[in-house]
């Protein structure tokens, strides 16, 4: 079950131990060997309130908190930074089978690291669940950040493994029964370029982060998020093939498409060349002018009538051969 409260953990990087702490029991400043990660339910005002109080928080955070619809971005400030990204929800696909984000804030400092939400995310859960291996990497809140981060990655890619598996099937029913599914691979596709732009996002703010110094990202957790970089290219790299996958899709569905008008046309055209030599002749004797011998033979009708019978016959025997039927 994804975190949905507000919470708080404390870090003790000399023990190598973590709890659990209730909110008002932060002491950013009692001990220098600890370190706090806290965050904060959106939908809880007075909750909202309290830490900003407790934690001093900058304007520009408490700002980003109260957006409906934020844009993921970087704020570099001297003694802190601020992260807004896109998180998945959960890495299961709804009936749509579209990813559903959400806002995620993470701000950092030397002592604690700060994390918002208004909806719960798998991501932060994961690293409540991983606590008890990664304590022993602990030196600075960057590890916080660091696995945070990597969670989220870890379930974009989780989320555009399924998509690979949905397009090998729905490849194969389009082998297998030619039916016409090019809704449902557009919104796949659609569905994948969310979450590279999602991606593209976090590579993008990894990057600027690995790429400059920023006082409270030490030189090792530097390296560690070059490195997460390198993976969100990997997962870019990853959707940028899906997509093609679905585009070689589309292209497949519009050659079927293609093949079966060609064959309606066919049979039309093979129709419309069988009644062609009929209603020449039908027409030529419809006219009933005066001075057609044909007219004044006995079996004339007889004969024209075989003629126009065997004529649809032989081309009917002609189109058969062909196989346009």
């Amino acid at each position: 079950m994804a975190i949905v409260n507000s919470t708080a953990i404390e870090f003790d990087i000399e023990k190598k131990t973590f709890q659990s702490i209730a909110l008002d029991q932060i002491a950013l400043q009692a001990e220098n060997n600890k370190l706090y990660w806290i965050h904060c339910n959106l939908t809880e005002a007075n909750t909202l309130k309290q830490l900003a109080e407790r934690l001093r928080l900058p304007e520009n955070v408490l700002a980003l908190c109260a957006q409906s619809d934020p844009m993921s971005q970087l704020i570099d400030t001297d003694n802190a930074i601020t992260i807004q990204l896109e998180a998945p929800l959960s890495t299961r696909l709804d009936k749509a089978d579209a990813t559903q984000p959400a806002h995620l804030l993470i701000h950092l400092t030397t002592t604690f690291c700060f994390t918002a939400s208004t909806k719960p995310i798998p991501a932060l859960d994961e690293f409540v669940k991983s606590c008890q291996k990664t304590i022993n990497y602990a030196r600075t809140p960057c590890f916080i950040l660091f696995l945070i981060i990597d969670n989220i990655i870890n379930d974009y890619a989780r989320i555009l493994f399924k998509y690979e598996i949905i397009t090998e099937e729905m490849d194969m029913r389009v082998r297998a029964s030619h039916k016409n599914i090019y809704n449902e691979v557009m919104d796949a596709k659609q569905d994948v370029m969310k979450t590279k732009r999602y991606l593209i996002a976090i590579r993008e703010i990894l990057m600027r982060i690995s790429g400059r110094k920023i006082a409270v990202i030490s030189e090792q957790c530097q390296v560690s998020l070059y490195n997460l970089s390198n993976h969100t290219h990997m997962t870019v790299h990853e959707a940028d093939s899906i997509r093609d996958m679905l585009n070689g899709l589309l292209d497949q569905i519009d050659n079927n498409l293609i093949q079966k008008l060609n064959e309606t046309m066919r049979v039309l055209t093979a129709f419309a060349s069988i009644f062609l030599p009929l209603t020449l002749i039908t027409g030529i004797y419809g006219m009933n002018f005066h001075y057609m011998p044909e007219l004044g033979w006995k079996y004339g009708y007889f004969i024209v009538l075989g003629f126009i019978v065997f004529c649809g016959a032989c081309l009917l025997f002609v189109f058969k051969k062909m196989k346009w039927f």
